[in-house]
């Protein structure tokens, strides 16, 4: 069931968090 929440825009927040923490650990 896990599949069917990340097909779904959720994914897409947690991809805008995971780059945020990718740019601030980059700083």
């Amino acid at each position: 069931h896990y599949n069917r929440y990340l097909c779904r825009p959720r994914r897409i927040e947690i991809a805008a968090l995971l780059d945020l923490t990718e740019r601030q650990v980059k700083v």
